[in-house]
């Protein structure tokens, strides 16, 4: 029974909720109900998005872009979802948080961001996905992506799907100015049509960004932050959510889909 039960551990969280062993410890109703400090932050996507095609625009919480062929959508699953797509080369669909309230920083507190997305197909060069953290940057045909596939330059920190490489994704961060920094390449292998968890957390104690995969930390994906600079880590600024999608090819590019995002930070 033991093998067993650290066999299902290993294969992870791949139910709908929040993965208990990355939130485990984190204080969440606390802070929710003001007995420590902090702040938290769920998006479960029941409300239906407004994102005229060809223009940013806010709804609720977000602010959301979609090229002239883009959309984003409610999805039709249980649960709510939003669904972010577009037909011709070089478009895309993004949305992010309009405020930008939580930092990864030495001494700023623990920091946990956790996502359940998945992807339509996983072809190569035909769509590339961003699901992290970044500045606010206005969101655009070429930000969080831009026209090259590559990460657009602003503060990002989380997982870059490129659409070269269809069936992974990179754990990467990028502070604004400076060459996108892999933490790991592929940290993250993903199945067409299938929700997988990405995950974050920042230790203040250590000072080390972990990365995770379904409620799993991923062997050989840290970072140590070792100061409040922007010089190579974007430790110097605010993040809130971003989620993205960009065609490499208008043939059949696929689509990209959010179930929710979670994100919580201990201040101290």
């Amino acid at each position: 029974m033991t093998n067993q039960m650290g066999l299902l551990r290993n294969l992870g969280d791949t139910t709908r909720l929040p993965s208990r062993n990355l939130w485990k410890l984190f204080p969440w109703d606390d802070i929710d109900n003001q007995r420590c400090d902090g702040i938290v932050y769920f998006n479960d996507f029941t409300a239906s998005p407004n994102v005229p095609a060809g223009a940013e625009a806010a709804f609720g919480d977000f602010h959301g872009f979609a090229s002239t062929g883009g959309s984003v959508t409610s999805g039709e699953e249980d649960g709510s979802t939003l669904v972010l797509s577009s037909d011709g080369d070089d478009e895309g669909a993004s949305i992010g948080l309009q405020n930008q309230a939580f930092r990864i920083s030495s001494g700023k507190g623990n920091v946990i961001f956790e996502a359940r997305i998945k992807k339509s197909a996983l072809t190569d060069s035909k769509i590339g996905v961003v699901c992290g953290m970044s500045d606010g940057t206005a969101l655009s045909a070429t930000v969080p992506i831009a026209a090259d596939a590559t990460l657009a330059s602003h503060n990002f920190v989380g997982f870059h799907n490129l659409e070269a490489d269809g069936d992974t994704f990179d754990a990467v961060y990028r502070a604004d100015g400076v060459a996108r920094v892999n933490i790991l390449v592929d940290a993250v292998t993903v199945v067409a049509d299938t929700y997988v968890k990405l995950g974050m957390k920042f230790d203040t104690s250590t000072n080390v960004l972990t990365m995770y995969k379904d409620g799993q930390a991923i062997a050989d994906a840290t970072k140590t932050v070792p100061n409040a600079t922007g010089d190579d880590f974007p430790a110097d600024v605010n993040l809130g959510f971003v989620f993205g999608v960009l065609n490499g090819s208008a043939s059949t590019p696929g689509s990209a889909e959010i179930d929710w995002v979670r994100i919580g930070q201990e201040i101290i």
